[in-house]
């Protein structure tokens, strides 16, 4: 259904007045009205004492916490996923028709679209982080650096019992920090400023997601025009993208501060600042190493455009030895050493049919048992994941190389989004890291691609199925029947109108040539272009 949703048709070009303004047909105050109380449906559905979608210990966040035996309620939990469940349709369909009123009327200027951020951006900023508890983790890993316990060599446990430890994932409790030493260094400054209380920390690292965005949104428009692409266009698709703003920023991933400073270094690149492209890109990667692809990238770009991929070879070289240097520099400043090399695999600790890489070793693994060769599991799956991130490598080099017929920033988009589909792990906020870079370009099948992934990575973050179906049968029957409704309605209003268009054409057949009409008098030469 997702699918008939996001099918973008080509808009036929219609008549304008050329001494008036064209207009939207669907007007971007409407859009952005709409989408404000999606996001306000999500931000009051995710502060419900019975929503799984947030933490609800104490001390997670300033509101929303559970109480008595509000968490017991099975009927409350179910309300409390089908409002957020509400909000994120909603919202996909505003952020759906904005993405289509501006393709229709692509020259539309940008400040129109910064309201409309403002909007659907302020709720998530205020609700708790939502759908992953890799905040805290960010906090307890930050409150180690600052009692001197490297978070490469040890876990969040080497803390012992308090708050800091209570509200970390028990998946990661006793996992080393997969991160850069530079984000490691900030973690600890911010859990120094919030004067090791774990709420400030964490809403520390909301503002840090949003300074993260921020530079995205500065960012996109100019890679927009370094390409002769539309920056409203790029900027609807990219910024305003639902998943970008309740799971990226909801969640206070450190992927958002990633993210921004490797767009906002590559805009700087293809403005012809490269250096300082490459310090922003090695800053990314010093809270996530696989922006370091940016660096061989922007080496690309260092040449002419007419230069042969010969020419090219030694300023990319250069440009990914430079970015390196500057990461070692960092890792020497920063006292932590180079044991966060060894942690980079920590991430694949989950084991999910999920990643195709990962999905690869499980089935081997299985096949293997059924030939009496069991207890290779393990060994099929590293060995799967290896292989997957060796075939992202390849193909990375090989849109690098054909980057001018593919597009530059697009090449890079989909070398980030094949190294996260071919990793060890595929996590929603991390479909972000391509999707960026390739509403820049995105057109087509493209474009409808990053719509339905976006929209489905919406909804991974599924509760358990006896949530979903279970407490009253009354209730659970209309809470299902409203949400499928949204989307039928939804639906059937973009469908039916081209359907119609389409069979009133082909029933009408050509149009004949008409004379021309003796009151206008006769019609003018068009000017010579």
């Amino acid at each position: 259904m997702l699918a008939s949703v996001v099918s973008l048709p080509e808009p036929a070009p219609a008549p304008v007045d050329a001494r008036r303004p064209a207009l939207c047909p669907v007007p971007l105050t409407l859009t952005a009205a709409t989408g404000f109380i999606g996001s306000l449906c999500v931000l009051v559905g995710v502060t419900q004492a019975g929503s799984p979608f947030a933490v609800k210990a104490p001390g997670a966040w300033f509101f929303g916490l559970a109480s008595g035996s509000s968490v017991g309620s099975t009927n409350a939990r179910f309300l409390a996923i089908m409002v957020v469940y509400l909000g994120i349709v909603v919202m996909l369909g505003s952020w759906f028709e904005t993405v289509r009123a501006l393709r229709r009327h692509p020259d539309l200027p940008l400040k129109t679209l910064v309201v409309t951020l403002v909007a659907w951006g302020a709720p998530v900023v205020l609700m708790p982080p939502i759908f992953s508890r890799d905040v805290y983790s960010y906090a307890a890993q930050g409150d180690m650096v600052i009692h001197g316990i490297n978070p490469y060599l040890h876990g969040p446990s080497s803390l012992g019992s308090g708050s800091f430890l209570d509200l970390v994932d028990p998946l990661w409790r006793h996992a080393p920090a997969p991160y850069g030493p530079g984000w490691e260094r900030l973690s600890g400054w911010i859990v120094d400023l919030s004067r090791h209380e774990v709420l400030t920390a964490a809403a520390g690292f909301r503002i840090v997601a949003l300074a993260g965005v921020a530079l995205i949104a500065l960012g996109i428009p100019a890679l927009a025009r370094s390409v002769g692409r539309s920056e409203t266009v790029a900027f609807a698709v990219a910024v305003l993208n639902p998943l970008v703003l309740l799971v990226l920023l909801g969640g206070a991933h450190n992927d958002a501060l990633m993210l921004g400073l490797l767009v906002a270094g590559c805009a700087l690149a293809r403005r012809n600042h490269v250096l300082a492209g490459l310090v922003m890109c090695a800053l990314a990667a010093e809270v996530k190493v696989p922006a370091l692809i940016g660096a061989a990238f922007i080496g690309w770009w260092w040449s002419r455009s007419e230069a042969s991929w010969r020419q090219r070879l030694p300023r990319v070289a250069a440009a990914v030895v430079f970015t390196a240097g500057l990461m070692a520099a960092v890792s020497a400043v920063s006292g932590l050493g180079w044991h966060w090399l060894t942690g980079l695999s920590n991430p694949g600790v989950v084991v999910s049919w999920v990643d195709p890489a990962t999905a690869v070793g499980l089935g081997l693994g299985h096949a293997a048992s059924l030939l009496g060769y069991g207890g290779h599991s393990v060994a099929l799956v590293q060995g799967a994941r290896a292989a997957g991130l060796g075939l992202a490598t390849v193909l990375s080099v090989a849109l690098v190389l054909r980057s001018k017929r593919v597009g530059e920033v697009a090449a890079l988009g989909w070398s980030l989004l094949l190294f996260v589909l071919l990793g060890p792990v595929v996590w929603p906020w991390y479909e972000t890291w391509g999707f960026v870079f390739l509403a820049v370009a995105a057109e087509r099948w493209t474009l409808r691609l990053v719509l339905f992934l976006s929209a489905a990575a919406c909804f991974a973050d599924l509760p358990s199925w006896r949530v979903l179906v279970g407490g009253n049968p009354l209730l659970v029957t209309l809470g299902w029947m409203c949400l499928a409704g949204a989307i039928v309605a939804y639906t059937t209003g973009r469908l039916v109108p081209s359907l119609s268009a389409q069979l009133a054409s082909k029933s009408t057949g050509p149009s004949l040539p008409m004379g021309p009409d003796p009151r206008v008098g006769p019609a003018r030469p068009e000017p010579s272009t």
